[in-house]
């Protein structure tokens, strides 16, 4: 043990002028880090938003029973109803299954043998 002490002291007592460079050199640096975040750093307008606090539990909602009645209001004229209420969408879906049914029975068709203008029946 006493020879490891010895020889860490020789190398301090070699090496005493690289140990104080190395020291003086990390005192400059964090002299001028300290330095680049009091001017520069604090001169840049903060872009990020303020964070917001971290909600920790849920916020209760009331109970309700049943919903709230809404009073019923008259529907507007005619000339105000919007083309695309439910039963033109009903009938929309309705007139495109038809469709998609017909144009694949026409496909169909077009693929078998009869369709390709043979005779056999």
């Amino acid at each position: 043990m006493w020879i490891v002490v010895l020889l860490a002291i020789a190398l301090v007592v070699v090496f005493w002028n690289y140990i104080l460079i190395g020291l003086g050199l990390w005192v400059c640096a964090r002299i001028v880090r300290a330095f680049i975040i009091l001017t520069v750093a604090d001169s840049k307008p903060n872009r990020r938003p303020a964070p917001r606090p971290v909600q920790t539990r849920p916020v209760a909602k009331p109970v309700h029973s049943r919903p709230v009645a809404k009073p019923a209001r008259a529907l507007p004229a005619a000339d105000y109803l919007p083309r695309w209420n439910a039963d033109r969408r009903l009938d929309a879906r309705r007139e495109h299954v038809e469709w998609q049914k017909e144009f694949d029975q026409a496909s169909y068709l077009s693929e078998t043998a009869m369709g390709r203008g043979s005779t056999r029946g």
